[in-house]
């Protein structure tokens, strides 16, 4: 046989076997169509093959992991507006089962359209456009308080000390999320984010890692014009958003070094993120990360680099543990999407912050507090802690005075700090690593 007829050869077999390989895999989705086809024609009830189509997808995806997910073209647009921090809608924070009993208004953005309606923190929503919303689970309830601007909705509401339920309008419009918030907000709208218990103290909640976050803590913290004696980041309850924001404000706390690597299946390409040169507070700042068991994802990648780059003091308690990197991978067009987990990441210290489906206890996953910095709430000082900060989000809201049986100086200075003894620890760490400082120079 001559040589040409060896390569011809050779040719016709990779392409027979390539394909086999993919008859075999056409005829997996032969099969799903043929399924499809079949529950159409034949099931004992009318089924719609666009959620047939939608429920194979959510299924192949779900039994991946928790964060492989499909998105279909419905929920595409409210997924990145999270994200991109712009939605319609009325501005309103949320809460219901099972933290609190029924749907409640937890917190109104300023100069919102839910705030300019007078629709208050701790009004109960009875129905929506005449539905009840006893029955329905808190995601279908509260996305039929999103729609397009322009459109209205009418609510009727449960406020304490009225005899009757309140009906209001309310016309959707497009909200600018905040994802930086501050100590409280003043009455002008504005966030003041130096601390009632000691003004050269700053405080910075992160909401959500999203697109504008760390330009947000950027101006947030160069508004004082004098320096800080130290600052508090509150990522408790953030359940993540964008790797490159928490990264861009990892570095700005860092003069060069790691911040976190990304390892996908091919164990041995690594994706490393590294600081620049250069930090928006001098590396002497104190910095205190606050965190708890809902703070995940970006979250943990900002607690566990500043912690393990010794730059700040993590306060709480254990982080939720995911440690997963999930790609957004555009289908039909564009018009639908799916999240596809393809990495985990590590911080500086090459420790796996992911918490595994079997995972004990006694594990290692997710970001510990520093050693004597651990304070666990039950469900009431949860509770509290919520209360006390969406009430200082709002700028109708007049904190009451000290009782006189109260002899924390600190509780004195800000007699809401009774209810977040987090934050309290917080601000004695501040104190405590400021006062070294002085001592050390």
């Amino acid at each position: 046989m001559t040589t040409l007829n060896l390569r011809i050869l050779g040719i016709v077999t990779l392409v027979c076997l390539f394909c086999y390989g993919n008859a075999a895999r056409l005829r997996k989705l032969g099969d799903l169509g043929l399924v499809m086809d079949v529950i159409e024609q034949q099931y004992v009830d009318p089924a719609n093959q666009e959620s047939l189509y939608n429920a194979a997808m959510s299924g192949m995806l779900a039994s991946l992991d928790p964060y492989s997910s499909y998105i279909p073209p419905e929920s595409l647009q409210p997924f990145q507006a999270i994200l991109e921090q712009e939605f319609g809608g009325l501005g309103v924070s949320l809460d219901g089962p099972p933290s609190r009993d029924r749907l409640t208004i937890v917190s109104t953005l300023y100069d919102s359209p839910a705030y300019r309606a007078g629709i208050k923190p701790g009004d109960v929503i009875l129905e929506v456009d005449g539905v009840s919303m006893a029955d329905l689970e808190f995601p279908e309830a509260s996305k039929r308080l999103r729609g397009k601007e322009g459109t209205t909705v009418q609510l009727k509401l449960e406020r304490h000390g009225e005899s009757e339920p309140i009906l209001v309008s309310v016309t959707r419009a497009r909200i600018e999320v905040e994802s930086v918030l501050g100590d409280r907000r003043l009455e002008d709208g504005r966030w003041d984010f130096q601390m009632q218990a000691d003004q050269d103290i700053g405080y910075f909640h992160i909401e959500l890692f999203g697109e504008k976050s760390a330009e947000e803590l950027k101006r947030a913290i160069q508004s004082k014009t004098t320096p800080w004696k130290g600052i508090v980041i509150d990522v408790r309850d953030n359940t993540g958003g964008l790797l490159f924001a928490a990264t861009e404000i990892c570095d700005f706390f860092l003069e060069g070094g790691e911040i976190v690597s990304i390892r996908g299946r091919d164990t041995s390409a690594e994706d490393l993120f590294s600081a620049t040169p250069g930090t928006l507070l001098p590396i002497d700042i104190p910095i205190v990360v606050l965190v708890n068991e809902q703070s995940a994802s970006a979250s943990e990648i900002l607690a566990a680099c500043l912690q393990d780059r010794e730059r700040a003091l993590v306060v709480g308690t254990r982080t939720f543990g995911k440690g997963s990197v999930q790609n957004v991978i555009p289908l039909d067009g564009g018009k639908a999407a799916m999240r596809l987990t393809t990495a985990y990441y590590y911080p500086p210290k090459g420790r796996l912050i992911h918490r595994r489906k079997d995972a004990k206890e006694e594990d290692s996953w997710g970001v510990l507090p520093n050693s004597g910095y651990s304070i666990d709430l039950d469900d009431d000082g949860k509770r509290a802690v919520a209360d006390r900060f969406w009430n200082r989000a709002d700028p109708r809201f007049v904190p009451q005075p000290a009782s006189s049986d109260e002899t924390n100086p600190w509780i004195l200075r800000d007699p809401t700090l009774k209810n977040d003894p987090q934050l309290l620890r917080a601000l004695e760490a501040i104190e405590t690593l400021a006062a070294k400082e002085l001592v050390d120079k």
